[in-house]
């Protein structure tokens, strides 16, 4: 039986500001980014160097202001399992729009080939730890609260390797421990690849000729040490035709009070591990409907996210593809079932680009999640190998904006100049870093590195912006469903970091609003089985943060 405590709850009402150039405008420069990403391509075109590109919003100095950090690869891909020169990076928010390149000081900087990043306070001590994927073996840093970390991968017990791509933090046993779920990719290394070669020219090989390989479950022990339990919990599935993970995202498919686990899968079906809350899991993909597309293929997953996109209580799963594939919009309901929906929604468009790194983002502040994705191919010969089918190896990134009822519309130019221009897109991540009410973007490519996107609000819309805090719960309140009514209307959510491609996200709630002053309700549904609710809240720029009680 949940317990709701109701509180009323009053802050000054405020919208965010204007631009006149779109919904996002480009502040990289401005912000003091300057990152080079580094692939160590040299024409032999080995996997990793055209799938990595991850990075993540840390509040790693607990000053409010969410920190950047930049995953990189390095300049000898042919050694990707060992560490090389380049390094990657940490960006100190400074608060006032503008970032402070913090990685010697933070004793950051991992000189492995990095793909993807994951923020969460497994130790529950109050300050956020970070895990960096490697091609090879991963790095976990604990956050040591004074504005520093330290390696501890090899003393928590973190010492499998591979071709390691996405991963994610939850709580897979409510017990209040973050415990951590990695999706690999193929059994690939560059010492031993075969080449492949297409109109005499040398091409990344297509992922059928590897097979998948398992992904990792890390059992959180409450001593600072994980135990890797992927083969006894049931998830090691691998192989030729399954495996080959990439993007991955954790929810309670099912509300049973359980994490399940979501992966997107590189031409194989796709997982849906439904959870028993004890540690084992089983594949749900096929029977829940999120395997395949529409016509009953397996596509090439790349990157995912989830929201609730048409109002009726129940999440949703959006999964980007390969070229001449759309992307999947698997719309859920209340039977735990899913219903592939792209072309209903209007979505079919997604067939020509090549997907990795989505959101849903409420770009618009109108109080339903819209969609951005950035696209890239991984051939950068594709116009000259596959010509006459519209592939380019740079391709603009897509702004779907929601009607309210789950039908998208695509508004680049509502996006703005960003939009316009075409990109090797990879990871993609978002946060209100300057705290002004509004979604804020960052995104990885492979041609111009980190860019860095600010929100803005032309329409003067109210906002809402949600952190939680748990208690008996994993502090970072990661699996809480949070529910906000707003004159009749509910927005669902669900609490997490990790979500698109190898990329980990400011976990607070950006809540649009519309025109409505404030939200009649917000009701928080805890991991722990508690629920709680504040009453009449109304807008403000200021982070409401909500701790169990």
């Amino acid at each position: 039986m949940r317990r709701l405590l109701v509180i009323p709850f009053l802050l000054a009402s405020c919208a965010g500001g204007d631009s006149p150039g779109g919904l996002f405008t480009e502040a990289t420069a401005p912000a003091g980014i300057r990152f080079q990403l580094v692939s160590g391509a040299s024409g032999k075109r080995f996997l990793p160097e055209t799938m990595l590109g991850g990075l993540g919003w840390i509040d790693y100095d607990r000053d409010g202001d969410y920190d950047l950090y930049l995953a990189n690869g390095h300049s000898d891909s042919y050694n990707a399992d060992q560490p090389g020169k380049e390094e990657d990076r940490l960006y100190r928010n400074n608060g006032n729009g503008t970032f402070t390149d913090a990685t010697a000081a933070a004793g950051l900087g991992d000189r492995r080939y990095s793909s993807g990043v994951a923020v969460g306070d497994y130790d529950n001590d109050g300050d956020s730890d970070l895990l960096v994927t490697n091609f090879g073996r991963n790095t976990l840093y604990r956050n040591n609260g004074d504005g520093t970390f330290a390696d501890i991968t090899e003393a928590a017990g973190l010492v499998e390797t591979g071709f390691n791509a996405s991963a994610v933090w939850f709580d897979m046993e409510d017990d209040g421990d973050l415990d951590l779920y990695i999706a690999r990719y193929l059994r690939y290394h560059p010492h031993t690849s075969k080449h492949c070669r297409e109109k005499e020219n040398t091409v990344y090989c297509h992922p059928k000729f590897f097979p998948g390989e398992p992904d990792l479950l890390y059992r959180n022990l409450g001593n600072g040490k994980f135990e890797e339990i992927g083969r006894q919990a049931g998830i090691a599935k691998a192989g030729d035709q399954e495996g080959k993970g990439l993007g991955v995202v954790a929810f309670d498919f099912n509300r049973d009070g359980f994490q399940d686990i979501y992966v997107a899968n590189d031409t194989t079906p796709n997982f849906l591990w439904k959870s028993s809350g004890t540690g084992s899991f089983t594949d749900m993909g096929y029977a829940m409907g999120v395997a395949l597309s529409a016509d009953g293929k397996a596509q090439a997953g790349m990157g995912i996210d989830l929201a609730d996109v048409n109002g009726d209580g129940w999440t949703d799963l959006y999964v980007t593809n390969f070229a001449q594939e759309t992307n999947a919009l698997y719309l859920g309901s209340k039977e735990g079932s899913f219903t592939e929906s792209c072309q209903r929604c209007n979505l079919g468009n997604t067939f020509i680009p090549l997907g990795f790194g989505t959101l849903f983002v409420d770009a618009d502040l109108d109080g339903d999640p819209d969609i951005v994705t950035v696209n890239g191919h991984v051939n950068d010969l594709v116009e000259l190998t596959d010509p006459g089918k519209g592939s380019t190896y740079k391709q603009r990134p897509n702004l779907f904006l929601n009607d309210g009822t789950g039908k998208f519309t695509e508004r680049a130019e509502a996006g703005g100049a960003f939009f316009q221009e075409r990109y090797v897109g990879r990871g993609l991540a978002s946060s209100d870093y300057d705290n002004d009410g509004v979604s804020d973007l960052a995104v990885m490519t492979l041609d111009r590195s980190a860019i860095l996107l600010r929100g803005s609000n032309p329409q003067h819309h109210n906002s809402l912006v949600i952190k939680l805090e748990g208690t008996k719960s994993n502090r970072d309140g990661y699996g809480a469903r949070v529910e906000v009514e707003v004159q009749g209307r509910k927005q669902v959510f669900e609490v997490q970091s990790a979500r698109s491609y190898l990329s980990a996200c400011d976990p607070r709630l950006v809540v649009g609003l519309g025109r409505a002053p404030a939200a009649d309700r917000v009701t928080v549904y805890w991991p722990s089985g508690k629920a709680q609710a504040l009453a009449a809240v109304p807008a403000s720029k200021r982070t409401l943060v909500i701790k169990e009680d």
